[in-house]
């Protein structure tokens, strides 16, 4: 996923390229049930019905030109710019507008230059934050295309100079003292409008430094006071992982045909989850033996990420970088404490699942390569994205008309929202990004499968959470933390399990559906779990002084994967170097979102079906909120509190209670269908 949403550019990712979060695979998803990377397993799936008329032959796969997909199909890009041309025009006005802030330096304590100061801040900003967008859609389709490199480049260096240009304002704002503040509201009424801005910068007043220590942040890449999405200002850091795993030369692996395919990372979560045992043995083992070729350049990468978060936490004052950015989103610790140790109570249900897999599998060793395909047989289900429109209102209908007519419009394909097949160059995976005054836009690599349309749920869950809020607030409170970033998307994932449940015409549907909804606790609370569990692990070490090398690093993610997955689960040769392909761990202090967001996404998914209108208008009232609250405080307000340990201990049992009616359809299939998997698992 990628990637956490604030302020007033939202960017939400669930699925990354590596499948990191988890088996039906980003997603989230983004998990976030990420969508599946790679091309069908036979390659003869048949177009969509809406591509049909329009192209000859299967689906897109990861090779196919982009020329070749229908301009329909691709995401209309011009409500930020109508050309490169123009994005030209627009950096070369954000530049000059940053020189024009530098004259209202020392000079906010007049009401009039504050008002006029704050103004033209946000409309640079906002242009700032449409090129930073379109810059990045550009090169998501194109990744290797080095001008679209460069255009990428240069407008994060646009944000980080805004930032830099603009540290002055926090430092004067800061400097005004309550009356002072109060006479410049009285003088000038359009300052209210800025007001929920002034009181975030003052919130954390004991956070900021002197001019010259503000100007050596900045040259080192600050971004505890950055306005926009972290993980849209990528550190030098990120950027070397992003292209060590771009370039580091994998082998050639053999599919259940036995035709040799090259392993790329856009084919990795397909060939992992292959139904030939055989095959995802060979695709996971090949993947983690060249990671571990690699192990001391991934090791030294994420050190220097971790030492950076650390570095511009204490520059700041904050004892841990844990602190530093979740006290960003105004996010208590106690939240994040209380999941890991949460989770930690709750892994009966996650052995449970292991045990049953195993068992399901008829495996004498269940490894990590046989935790990403079903375990149950698989049902014939295919959902052409004609069949996508039709199902996904009426699986969120209860939340009600005016969420399903914005719906509409953003999955009519013909608005422009969306980005929809694969293609080479193309970057895997699926997300949602938005900027204020246009609408948002959804990237997804659609295969018509059930994850391609868990995911297209998800992702539609960040495009109406952007659309309502932008719809509902100001420029100023638009956006919204990246803490509520994955509640809109899982609400949609699990309604739309219910709905496809609740639709299922036989045992094997309902078992294989089941299965999906168990897998998508699994991968999305208690990997994500796992996962925030050792990226905090990382920045503790560091704080004490411990050299992150790969030994270490191996070392503590294999402990987590004995501890969380228990004693049935084999450990592979280099299984424990697995966190070295994983983006998210450069999100600072993200992924936990991603578990706190399902754990919030099922308790509310259930009350909006229990509760009705209220519920409903609870829930929508959140999404609508932005950023006019606290987040804590919003969803609070929609039901949820995540500072206790209800909505997480009610997830674990739901998935321990889905595992039960797995076992009882299980127990009633002639017993030649026991273990669907078994003919196929110990083929060589």
């Amino acid at each position: 996923m990628k990637r956490a949403r604030i302020h007033s550019m939202m960017f939400t990712c669930c699925a990354m390229a590596a499948g990191a979060c988890g088996s039906s695979a980003g997603a989230p998803v983004q998990t976030p049930i990420p969508p599946s990377p790679g091309a069908p397993p036979d390659g003869t799936a048949a177009a969509p019905a809406v591509v049909a008329a329009e192209r000859s032959g299967g689906i897109p796969d990861g090779n196919m030109e982009r020329a070749k997909i229908p301009a329909r199909f691709q995401w209309n890009l011009q409500p930020l710019f109508a050309s490169d041309a123009a994005f030209e025009e627009g950096l070369a006005l954000a530049a000059r507008n940053r020189e024009r802030l530098e004259g209202y330096r020392g000079k906010l304590n007049r009401p009039k230059a504050l008002r006029e100061c704050l103004s033209l801040y946000f409309d640079t900003r906002l242009l700032t934050n449409k090129a930073t967008l379109y810059s990045a859609n550009r090169l998501d389709t194109d990744q290797t295309n080095t001008a679209l490199q460069g255009m990428a480049d240069r407008a994060l260096d646009a944000m980080n100079g805004l930032i830099a240009k603009a540290g002055f304002i926090r430092k004067e704002i800061l400097a005004l003292d309550d009356r002072a503040l109060g006479r410049a509201y009285g003088a000038e009424a359009q300052l209210a409008g800025f007001k929920p801005y002034i009181d975030e910068i003052r919130r954390r007043r004991a956070r900021t430094l002197g001019d010259e220590a503000e100007r050596v942040l900045s040259l080192v890449g600050d971004n505890l006071w950055a306005e926009i999405d972290l993980n849209e200002l990528p550190s030098d850091h990120e950027k070397t992982f992003s292209n060590i795993l771009a370039d580091i030369p994998l082998p050639k692996v053999k599919d259940a045909a036995g035709v040799e395919v090259q392993l790329t990372m856009s084919n990795y979560g397909k060939l992992r989850s292959d139904p030939d045992r055989r095959v995802r043995r060979d695709a996971v083992e090949a993947l983690f033996a060249t990671l571990k070729q690699y192990q001391h350049a991934f090791a030294s990468t994420l050190s220097g990420q971790v030492r950076l978060d650390v570095t511009l936490a204490r520059s700041r004052g904050y004892d841990t970088a844990r602190h530093a950015y979740m006290d960003k989103d105004d996010i208590d610790e106690g939240v994040f404490d209380n999941l890991i140790s949460t989770v930690n109570a709750n892994l009966a249900p996650l052995h449970r699942y292991v045990r049953l897999r195993k068992r399901l599998m008829a495996v004498p060793e269940l490894h990590i390569y046989d935790m990403y395909t079903p375990m149950v047989e698989a049902v014939p289900m295919r959902f052409t994205y004609e069949d996508a429109v039709r199902i996904l209102p009426e699986a969120l209908e209860p939340l009600g008309p005016d969420y399903a007519e914005v719906l509409g419009t953003g999955l009519d394909v013909d608005n422009g929202w969306m980005d929809l097949y694969p293609h080479k160059n193309k970057k895997s995976g699926a997300f949602s990004c938005s900027v204020f005054g246009a609408h948002p836009f959804v990237k997804m690599n659609y295969y018509e499968e059930y994850d391609d349309l868990s995911t297209l749920a998800h992702e539609f869950g960040h495009a109406m959470h952007s659309s309502l809020a932008m719809a509902s607030q100001p420029y100023v409170t638009s956006g919204y933390s990246a803490f509520l970033a994955e509640i809109a998307s899982t609400t949609n994932e699990k309604l739309l399990s219910d709905y496809l449940l609740e639709h299922a015409k036989t045992d094997d549907e309902r078992l294989y559906l089941l299965n999906e909804m168990v897998d998508s606790i699994r991968t999305t609370i208690y990997r994500q779990t796992l996962f925030a569990e050792f990226e905090h692990a990382a920045h503790r070490a560091a704080e004490r002084g411990e050299p992150l090398t790969a030994e270490l690093l191996s070392r503590k993610y294999g402990e987590l994967i004995r501890t969380y997955y228990g004693p049935d689960l084999t450990m592979g040769e280099n299984d424990d170097i697995e966190w070295a392909y994983i983006p998210h761990f450069y999100y600072k202090y993200y992924v936990y979102a991603y578990a706190t967001g399902l754990s919030s996404g099922i308790a509310i998914a259930g009350k909006v079906k229990r509760e009705g209108a209220k519920a409903r208008d609870a829930y929508l009232g959140m999404l609508e909120g932005g950023m006019s609250k606290p987040p804590l405080d919003l969803l609070r307000d929609a039901g949820v509190d995540l500072t206790r340990p209800d909505a997480i201990e009610a997830a674990a049992k739901l998935m321990d209670d889905l595992l039960g009616q797995m076992e009882e359809l299980i127990a009633r299939r002639p017993s030649e269908k026991v273990a669907p998997l078994a003919a196929s698992a110990d083929r060589p």
